[in-house]
């Protein structure tokens, strides 16, 4: 009898085991997963607190995922991640989590693909605020309409060179945000299927 309630315990401890495997994400192990919140975060010399522009977040996410893309280490790479989880909507984006992830894996899964959907074009992103704010063009910042619509949101465009230098594979990115906790932040990117340029 105690031999079968041994046998009985240790294929239960097995099973949970496995199941407790099953409810994260494996391609997980051995990254560092972070618990980001919304707070004031300086970078790049830009300070961005409840007073900064969605111009301003969007050029520093921009510079970090550059910094990622171009990382010649882990450690670069690490320090680039953090200034993107820095300005990411984590609440926002938690909030919007309908998978059975838990939140700062959920949050990981987003931020992380931040850098591959844009790496094709970081060499012509702006890497001082100067020639950001230039080149950056804010669209569809608007106001809650109602009481019961949701938080504000922006988009910033970009127009990008590809590395070929052929006009006709130049793309326009937008970065997305919202309003969290009163701050500006980047819920996602996009390319715009429409435009090649900003002015056409």
């Amino acid at each position: 009898m105690t031999r079968r309630w041994w046998i009985c315990g240790v294929a239960s401890l097995a099973a949970l085991s496995l199941w407790c495997a099953c409810g994260s994400d494996t391609r997980l192990a051995g990254k560092k997963l972070r618990s980001p919140t919304v707070k004031t975060v300086a970078h790049y010399d830009i300070t961005l607190d409840q007073s900064a522009t969605p111009k301003q977040v969007a050029y520093v996410a921009l510079r970090a995922i550059r910094d990622d893309v171009l990382a010649e280490n882990r450690e670069q790479r690490e320090a680039a991640l953090d200034k993107q989880f820095d300005v990411c909507a984590a609440g926002v984006i938690a909030g919007r989590n309908k998978t059975s992830l838990p939140r700062d894996e959920f949050l990981h899964k987003v931020v992380y693909h931040w850098a591959p959907t844009a790496a094709h074009y970081v060499a012509d992103f702006p890497t001082d605020w100067e020639s950001a704010d230039a080149r950056l063009v804010v669209e569809n910042e608007a106001p809650p309409k109602d009481a019961k619509a949701d938080r504000p949101e922006a988009s910033v465009a970009i127009a990008l060179a590809d590395p070929s230098h052929d006009p006709r594979a130049s793309v326009v990115l937008k970065v997305w945000l919202v309003q969290d906790a009163g701050y500006w932040r980047v819920t996602h990117l996009s390319f715009d299927p429409a435009r090649r340029s900003l002015t056409g």
